[in-house]
């Protein structure tokens, strides 16, 4: 019997912030998407949601950013960083 894992939203949506950031292709994150997760992506409009928070805020949680924009390094850091922890959050970022 196959069983499906149903892989959490925090997981999902931070796969996509990494693959956008490094495709710049909404369409190539879909593909991904399903072909690791095999079910429906998240829309254009929720992939560009996600990174655009992510780019601001550094965090995918849904809390009060600090209100300044991440600078380039400290951008990379994080992706490095989520690279790294296969995506778990991390409180210390």
């Amino acid at each position: 019997m196959y069983v499906v894992r149903k892989w959490p939203l925090w997981v999902r949506s931070r796969f996509c912030v990494l693959e956008y950031h490094t495709s710049k292709s909404v369409v190539t994150v879909q593909r991904a998407f399903r072909a690791k997760y095999a079910k429906d992506p998240p829309t254009d409009k929720t992939v560009r949601a996600w990174y655009k928070q992510f780019t601001e805020t550094g965090c995918l949680c849904k809390q009060k950013s600090s209100g300044r924009p991440l600078t380039a390094e400290e951008l990379e850091y994080r992706i490095d960083m989520c690279r790294a922890t296969c995506g778990a959050h991390t409180e210390h970022l």
